[in-house]
């Protein structure tokens, strides 16, 4: 059966489920699919399912199935036999909810299509689809009847035996398929990880007759045609990314953008990949290593960058790009549906395009390619677009785990402004340069030294003395403010309120400064990763280094070590030591800034951004 990805909010799911695999269905109630997408792209909300049926055989996916979705966590008086003590059920379940009023009967075509799914899961899954293993809501949390009085479990067990699990491969009557983009046709399996056979130019064409659903999910659409010969093709590179007739997929960029402090990776690019030189404009000698991206900067006559587009990471540089030129709204590296080209991609192109000078085609050539890199955004932020094209730093090592660090921690905006709300005065930047322990005097300092003319005109307005001034009050004891509340000392220095916030703002769009942040933050990260490997030896891969990083980041390097010590235990794996300094670091942290920190912490644990190789410091020097 066709399932139409939607996705929610990333504050309501977690990615992975800690070494687990569905082994059960849970069975819930909603009012209609039009509540429930409101619902589950509400980050406030802290719900969703993987699955909402309804009558008419629609059928919306919020959670991929290998994830962890947050519909029956809470246990009150259960009595469902399986459950697992100490074990929350959404690590082993699936959630499936029917679009239907509690006390409204369930149509028939609501039974067979919720019957369906279910059969496809547990055959997918391997657990029978009998009363043990599909689980009322209520079973688990005996407050929740949200099925209703109109729901009658007997007929939904009775309708799943009846029915056979659907092929995995549908075959349908042989038609040709037109290439929207270049794509690769892959060998024996719907996944970019199989061989390619060879690489589809844009405009060919292809003959199919089957197709799946159950292939890798690119750009939320999990759908891979198959030819005669068993090779397979994403769907969404072709002129009809639905095989059947239905629903077609959906516009991401109607999901409300995600919070920023969870993680969510964007999914494989199935794009062709084949590797070309870097020749772009002569401003730029670094290559982003973004296939279209370099492919657009360095071939003449390359195909644009519209709503077609298969390279998931291209969409997403462009939408980085975007977001520093003060488009709102586009998603960040964080969001589910980051590196989906959707309307509001598309509607800040043609504005962008409009106020440049360039054809408001809606997509992104060369030509506006190399206006979003040339032009100064007014609200840059850290990427790897922005880091390797912009600032011409390549995006590897420390560079690459400080970017990521970063967009966690405020979006990756170079002009990030804390204004006392932790208590330590102002903390500014990429990482967060805090007054009162004195780091925000370090990069101050760091800004005058690259260049003191530019420093003195933006932070002085050309006073000399009171740009001196500045960095004397920052160097005094506690960066100046008071140590039990961080307000200033001197009111003349009252960093929170204009005229300075508009000064680091206006330091916020020099490329110079920009460079500068970079560079300071990447050596303190490489001095807190060398006292890192003094103590924590089995910290090894890339995941480790940025996740201990970034802890160091928050609760400083002596913090760090003395977590480390106090949960470490001879025999631990990597996983399992930063498993438990996440819960260390949650348990430690004030009630109000729990959640945040538990998505931060479980963010780095899951996502794919980061790799589970070693990584040395010589490598990232």
């Amino acid at each position: 059966m066709l399932k139409q990805w939607i996705g929610c909010s990333p504050e309501n799911f977690t990615e992975g489920r800690k070494g687990l695999k569905p082994d059960a269905v849970v069975v819930h109630g909603f009012d209609d699919l039009a509540t429930t997408r409101a619902l589950f792209s509400d980050p406030k909300s802290n719900q969703s399912c993987h699955y909402v049926a309804a009558a008419d055989g629609t059928v919306h996916q919020y959670v991929d199935e290998a994830d962890t979705a947050y519909h029956a966590g809470l246990v009150i008086n259960p009595s469902w036999r399986l459950l697992r003590q100490g074990v929350n059920p959404n690590l082993h379940t699936l959630g499936v909810a029917a679009a239907v009023s509690p006390d409204v009967p369930w149509p028939d075509g609501l039974y067979e299509t919720v019957a369906q799914l279910i059969r496809d899961l547990a055959s997918q899954w391997g657990f029978d689809p009998d009363s043990d293993h599909i689980v009322l809501h209520s079973e688990i949390r005996a407050s929740k009847n949200c099925t209703g009085k109109g729901f009658n479990r007997k007929t939904l067990l009775d309708r799943i035996t009846e029915i056979a699990p659907s092929p995995a491969v549908r075959t349908i009557a042989a038609q040709t398929v037109q290439l929207l983009s270049k794509a690769n046709l892959r060998d024996g399996a719907p996944t970019v990880r199989s061989r390619i056979v060879r690489t589809l130019a844009a405009g060919s064409t292809l003959e199919v007759d089957a197709y799946t659903d159950r292939g890798d999910r690119v750009s939320g659409n999990s759908l891979w045609y198959r030819t005669a010969n068993n090779g397979y093709l994403w769907s969404g590179a072709t002129d009809r990314p639905n095989p059947v007739d239905g629903e077609p997929v959906p516009d991401p960029d109607q999901t409300p953008p995600a919070p920023q402090d969870t993680v969510r990776s964007p999914v494989p690019v199935e794009a062709a990949s084949s590797p070309v030189p870097f020749t772009g404009p002569s401003a730029i000698s670094v290559a982003s290593e973004i296939g279209r991206i370099d492919e657009l900067l360095s071939q003449p006559g390359a195909l644009p960058i519209g709503a077609s587009e298969p390279d998931t990471a291209a969409v997403g540089a462009i939408q980085d790009l975007l977001s520093g030129h003060g488009y709102n709204g586009l998603p960040s590296i964080l969001a589910s549906i980051y590196g989906h080209f959707g309307s509001k991609t598309g509607s800040a192109i043609k504005d962008f395009q409009d106020k440049h000078g360039l054809p408001t085609s809606g997509q992104v050539d060369a030509a506006t390619l190399k206006s979003l890199i040339e032009v100064t955004a007014d609200k840059p932020r850290i990427s790897q677009a922005y880091l390797t094209l912009v600032l011409q730093i390549p995006y590897r090592g420390l560079e690459k785990i400080l970017s990521i660090t970063a967009q966690m921690e405020g979006v990756g905006k170079f002009g990030a402004l804390n204004l006392n709300t932790d208590g330590a005065g102002l903390s500014y930047g990429i990482i967060q340069w805090a007054q009162k322990p004195g780091r925000l005097a370090e990069l101050v300092r760091a800004f005058a030294l690259a260049n003191r003319n530019l420093y003195v005109k933006i932070f002085a307005e050309g006073d000399p003395s009171l740009a001196d001034a500045l960095i004397l009050h920052l160097e005094k004891p506690h960066g100046g403010v008071n140590a039990s509340n961080g307000t200033t000392l001197n009111p003349g220095f009252n960093l929170i309120a204009p005229p300075w916030t508009q000064r680091f703002e206006a330091a916020t769009r020099e490329r110079a400064f920009q460079k500068v942040q970079v560079t300071i933050a990447a050596q303190a990260f490489r001095q807190s990763l060398r006292k890192i490997q003094g103590y924590a030896p089995d910290i090894r891969s890339e995941r480790g280094v940025a996740f201990m990083l970034d802890v160091a980041n928050q609760f400083g390097d002596g913090g760090l070590k003395r977590i480390y010590t106090k949960i470490h235990r001879s025999g631990m794996t990597e996983m399992e030591i930063i498993d438990a300094i996440a819960d260390e670091t949650v348990e430690e942290i004030a009630d109000r800034f729990k959640q945040g920190v538990r998505s931060r912490r479980d963010g780095f644990l899951h996502t794919r951004l980061l790799a589970d190789q070693p990584i040395t410091l010589e490598q990232s020097a």
